[in-house]
């Protein structure tokens, strides 16, 4: 290989990895405003549980999987080349196994950022659907679902078996998951308010965003991977739905501890 290949292939390899990212995330988000937008100069106003569904099926259902499938097509590859397939009897086991390991390190984390965010200052803001869900819980259990059919399946797809993809053909399997898991886990920073909370929450993305990573990179399979990121969010949808049901602000706290104990 050439000096100037060996330069310009990682380039290239990133720069398709963030295009595709802020193609699919900045232009879902942008797509999603001018709806609502538009909706609202024809007098049309949604409520929150019609916003919440109209922001899940514009991001993820139309970009996500529109910029996943344009590439794919672009690159003559088909859903077979990144793993979309029944799992196997092992890619089930795995699926069990990296979900437990994934709850573990969100409630480790989570309590762990905690502490770093009271001992440093750092004001945690919740995060806008966590607000509105607040006020109409029935929102945590459609984001339960949505997540098992829509977010998993199409947040995998893009950054799973897309993006780790092309990254690992030009940086190995060691650079190119951790490459992957870094930009999955950055891409959901402005969802955390200040810098400080969002380097925090970022952190705890990264650790549970490389179970996801890991997985994929062993089994093959996008459909594992897919049905364990499902799982992991409509799980922290129903501890959400749990805990504005006692009514107790302290109650999501409760939940955690008695999972952990």
């Amino acid at each position: 290989m050439s000096t100037r290949s060996r330069i310009l292939d990682p380039l290239l390899a990133v720069g398709v990895a963030l295009g595709l990212a802020s193609l699919a995330y900045g232009g879902g988000n942008v797509a999603a405003l001018g709806v609502v937008s538009a909706l609202g100069a024809l007098g049309v106003e949604l409520t929150p549980r019609q916003g919440f569904v109209l922001s899940v099926v514009t991001l993820q259902l139309v970009f996500f999987t529109g910029v996943s499938l344009l590439y794919l097509r672009y690159r003559g590859m088909s859903l077979a080349d990144i793993g979309v397939r029944i799992p196997t009897l092992e890619g089930w086991i795995v699926l069990g196994v990296g979900f437990v390991s994934m709850l573990v390190l969100w409630l480790v984390g989570s309590i762990a950022s905690f502490v770093i965010g009271q001992r440093f200052g750092i004001e945690r803001e919740s995060q806008a659907i966590m607000e509105i869900a607040q006020q109409d819980p029935l929102i945590f259990l459609m984001l339960g679902v949505l997540s098992l059919l829509v977010i998993g399946p199409t947040e995998e797809l893009l950054f799973r078996g897309i993006i780790q993809t092309r990254l690992r053909e030009t940086f190995g399997v060691g650079a190119g998951v951790t490459l992957a898991t870094a930009l999955f886990a950055v891409i959901h920073i402005a969802g955390f308010g200040s810098v400080g909370a969002g380097v925090l929450g970022v952190s705890v993305l990264f650790f549970v965003g490389f179970v996801l990573a890991l997985s994929y990179e062993y089994t093959g399979n996008l459909v594992v991977v897919a049905l364990m990121h499902g799982l992991f969010n409509a799980t922290q949808a129903a501890l959400g739905y749990v805990g504005v049901r006692f009514g107790d602000p302290d109650a999501m706290a409760m939940v955690i501890e008695a999972a952990i104990l």
